[in-house]
């Protein structure tokens, strides 16, 4: 995240006004600050400026004279009256009563806001526990009173997803993801969004565009693994999956975490090894397990690691996609294992599905991990790249490369995209780097 306070709206990357967007939607502070790698006061301190600016934004946008109306000054309203003796009064009382207004309301959002994070928990609760047409139900009436609440239209796509029903999840995120496009751009021009007041909570809490985006992914990958499903099941593979999929009973499992992944991974080692030497032929039986976040799927990446087929790595490629953390983590790491043999896979992946483009800088990082000569000859294409959160990703991975051949295209491509965090702190590097040779 960048930490240069004095930025504008327009001008912010998705990463950096992400946490913004969440402290003014009630999210926790030292949360936030923590994921976005600045201190809370900081993060303060962006809110603080970039309120002040949409103050600022706004004063210049109304009809009030440029200068304080004096009492004894004609009225603005052109009645021809001094002010004291028109509109005056009127106008203070307009101001008591807005701010009164806000002070009375504030305690009575906050409680509305309360209850309502509890009746969602509970939703998600159905869902964790696969009563998904009973999550839908509760959610759906709950839209009726909070439409933009996007945690409600999450549950409400997760469950028709989990349930097979692909088409109705996939139709919620793609209309979802258009409306935080359009949340956001209402947030950059009025410092809040439709439902708050610049120094009220938000009773509905808005997902950025990216994650909508993912959202939209993962539905899509889940249609196309099932489609890859065999006709004709293979019942010894079918009952290693199932064993797999006991990881989710959480009656056996209770652990969460670090030591809940090693517990289940102990327990189920046989059935991974059995899983990992059974042949390619089980990958279509695994993918349905990776388009959903449990603890089953998170052991898909390490099977497909031991299979060099070209869906395996197509798989690995997309799952580095889902944002689930553990497995999309573990992905990108086994295709850093697979070097040269990849990079024509990734390659590939930016030929298509570019709507997506903005949810593919894992797979930039592969390439600066790798560190080869074809994957240097991908980075400097992909500085090129229209999507400046890509060309920042791509400049960052070349900077691994320590070849100061690269400052040329790194700073034109920089100059293009704005001057963002992490190309310029790998220009700085090089040139560093070719000071001292």
């Amino acid at each position: 995240m960048n930490t240069d306070s004095n930025m504008k709206f327009d001008t912010m990357s998705e990463a950096d006004l992400g946490p913004v967007l969440e402290l003014l939607q009630g999210g926790n502070p030292d949360a936030i600050a923590r994921k976005a790698g600045i201190t809370k006061e900081h993060l303060f301190l962006i809110r603080d400026d970039l309120l002040a600016q949409v103050e600022r934004e706004r004063a210049k946008a109304t009809d009030a004279p440029p200068k304080k109306i004096g009492r004894n000054d004609p009225c603005p309203c052109g009645s021809g009256k001094k002010y004291k003796h028109c509109c005056l009064d009127q106008h203070k009382a307009a101001v008591n009563a807005e701010h009164s207004g806000k002070a009375e309301n504030y305690p009575a959002r906050k409680a509305e806001q309360a209850k309502l994070i509890k009746r969602i928990e509970k939703a998600f609760g159905l869902l964790r526990s696969g009563r998904y047409a009973e999550a839908i139900d509760r959610a759906s009436k709950l839209i009726t009173r909070y439409p933009n609440e996007d945690r409600l239209h999450d549950i409400v796509a997760t469950g028709h997803l989990y349930a097979g029903k692909f088409k109705a999840a996939i139709d919620i995120c793609r209309h979802r993801l258009a409306v935080a496009e359009s949340e956001k751009s209402y947030f950059i021009e009025h410092g809040r969004y439709r439902d708050s007041e610049i120094d009220q909570p938000a009773l509905s809490y808005c997902y950025p565009p990216l994650t909508w985006l993912q959202k939209y992914w993962i539905a899509l990958k889940s249609r196309d693994y099932q489609a890859l499903y065999p006709l004709e099941e293979n019942a010894a593979i079918i009952e290693l999956v199932e064993a797999l999929k006991t990881a989710d009973d959480v009656t056996r499992f209770p652990e969460n975490q670090t030591q809940g992944f090693e517990l289940r991974r102990n327990a189920l080692k046989e059935t991974l090894e059995k899983l990992k030497s059974i042949g390619p032929e089980v990958i279509p039986y695994l993918l349905p397990l990776a388009g959903k976040y449990s603890w089953a799927g998170l052991f898909v990446p390490e099977i497909l690691s031991v299979y060099p087929t070209a869906l395996a790595t197509r798989a690995l490629i997309d799952i580095s996609m889902l944002g689930f953390a553990y497995a999309s983590g573990a992905s990108l790491h086994y295709l850093e294992k697979r070097r040269d043999v990849v990079i024509p896979a990734i390659q590939e992946a930016f030929s298509r599905d570019t709507e997506f483009d903005p949810i593919k800088t894992g797979i930039v990082s592969v390439l600066g991990n790798i560190q080869t000569p074809a994957a240097y000859d991908l980075l400097l294409v992909l500085l090129t790249h229209e999507i400046s959160h890509i060309v920042n990703w791509a400049g960052d991975a070349l900077g691994k490369f320590e070849n100061v051949e690269a400052l040329p295209a790194m700073v034109a491509a920089s100059e293009r995209i704005g001057g963002e965090k992490m190309i310029e702190a790998a220009i700085r590097r090089l040139k560093d780097l070719e000071n001292t040779a």
